[in-house]
């Protein structure tokens, strides 16, 4: 489960920004909250992100990408020169120019609380550390890197006791300036190190605010085809939503055509020799593989039943099903899932039901997380969010993004359990609402004095 997300010098984000997950004091809406290990604090199952247009919710995202696919990928490449894509240091402040970007996370695996970050200029690692976290709120230093000189190894201490002599010399000397020591010591097969590597780059799903075409359709599609229990899970949910579908069918793609087969077999037959009919057919397939064509059965006046094509649905329909399956994926593994603009082309109860499933014991019993960013204020209600469930994103007067949530609040701005969420974020009272211009405020358009170079009105 994921306690901590700490974001510095990235975009909009200039000083370190943390998105805690942690429990705070109000005892409101208990199954919100998950125990965690003894001894640690519980977490929240869902952070929402509310703010202005161009306040920096999106870019938490964008950063938790970053994050990621440099964990991910970043020794996937055999370019030492290579830039580490996503690394953006903030550009409106001059002062975090020439900083590194940080990213740093806490979370459990094993029994274990990890504390893992690096921080990262464009063409390099500058730092890098794990640590676990103990219940005596000390810790303990698993590896810890400092910056090396060019073109030489990387400067890594590491803690006798959790690993051993080879990977105390291989691991540095094959580390990339532009790599993480994480990334590769999983890359050689370190224990514990491939553990945390694995937990990352599986255990986090991100995705934008439709993610329709190619990138979770194909998901969808084989499941719909290979399990009934899901098909009939989302063929409920989606008559409960009042959407008009009444049944779901896949339909396997035609076998591929025989000349691509062909093609494929004159390419292998001189490597594989009598093998190369069957490889070049397994090629094929491969290619047609995610053609799996989903039709929606819908009831016509005359009693009798007609099948659209998934892609002639809405789109609100085909994101709230691929949301769906995100769902059960997390459920089934306890997953990170991280939302762009939850509640673009769908419904807010659609939205509101969707962050239900992730706060019901009987549907996640995983641990699964929800993070999202919307501009739904509908969804800042207090049958639905806790305070430290509700986060606000600001843009300075020196274009900084803060991050803050209504447990936060003190003193007069104290924010009770059960007061008018929505009602009192519009009227400006958690701030994180625009300060509109006269043009957004009433003012008649005709009225607004053009700066025009002297062209005429």
């Amino acid at each position: 489960m994921l306690y901590e997300f700490t974001i510095e010098n990235f975009r909009s984000i200039g000083q370190a920004q943390t998105l805690s997950l942690v429990k705070g004091a109000s005892r409101h809406l208990p199954d919100n909250v998950v125990a965690t290990l003894p001894g640690f604090p519980p977490v929240v199952r869902t952070a929402a992100i509310f703010g202005h247009n161009a306040s920096g919710k999106s870019n938490l995202v964008h950063a938790a990408h970053a994050f990621w696919s440099t964990v991910t990928y970043s020794v996937s490449s055999q370019n030492p020169i290579r830039l580490i894509p996503g690394i953006e240091p903030h550009r409106l402040d001059p002062a975090w120019t020439d900083k590194p970007t940080r990213f740093e996370v806490v979370f459990s695996m094993d029994k274990r609380v990890f504390r893992y970050g690096f921080a990262a200029l464009p063409h390099k690692i500058v730092s890098e550390s794990l640590t676990e976290e103990l219940k005596t709120n000390r810790q303990r230093v698993l590896f810890e890197r400092t910056e090396q000189a060019p073109g030489a190894a990387a400067v890594v201490n590491f803690a006798d006791a959790e690993f051993d002599k080879a990977a105390k010399d291989n691991v540095p000397k094959l580390t990339r300036d532009n790599a993480l020591v994480l990334s590769s010591g999983a890359n050689l097969n370190v224990p514990l190190l491939q553990d945390i590597w694995t937990r990352i780059s599986t255990g986090l799903t991100i995705t934008g605010y439709s993610p329709l075409g190619p990138g979770i359709l194909p998901h969808l599609a084989r499941t719909i085809r290979d399990e009934a229990g899901f098909r009939d899970q989302l063929v409920a949910i989606l008559r409960d939503a009042d959407i008009g579908i009444t049944g779901l069918r896949a339909v396997d793609p035609p076998e591929p055509e025989a000349g691509i087969v062909e093609n494929f077999k004159r390419m292998l037959t001189p490597q594989h020799g009598d093998r190369a009919g069957e490889m070049a057919l397994q090629q094929a397939r491969q290619i047609v593989q995610d053609n799996i064509r989903v039709l929606a059965q819908h009831h016509r006046t005359d009693g009798h039943s007609v099948d659209f094509d998934w892609l002639d649905e809405s789109q609100g329909t085909q994101l709230f099903a691929q949301l769906f399956w995100l769902a059960i994926r997390a459920f089934k593994a306890g997953l990170v899932v991280i939302v762009d603009e939850l509640g673009a082309n769908i419904h807010p109860l659609l939205a509101t039901r969707f962050v239900e499933l992730f706060h019901n014991p009987e549907n996640n019993n995983s641990g699964a997380q929800l993070i999202f960013t919307t501009h739904l204020s509908q969804l800042m209600t207090p049958s639905l969010l806790r305070k430290d469930q509700i986060w606000i994103t600001e843009k300075t007067p020196n274009g900084n993004t803060e991050i803050f949530s209504l447990a936060e609040f003190r003193g007069d701005k104290y924010t009770r359990s059960s007061e008018a969420f929505e009602k009192n974020y519009l009227a400006g009272r958690y701030r994180g609402v625009g300060d509109f211009g006269p043009q957004l405020s009433g003012m008649p358009l005709q009225s607004t004095n053009h700066i025009d170079n002297g062209a005429k009105p």
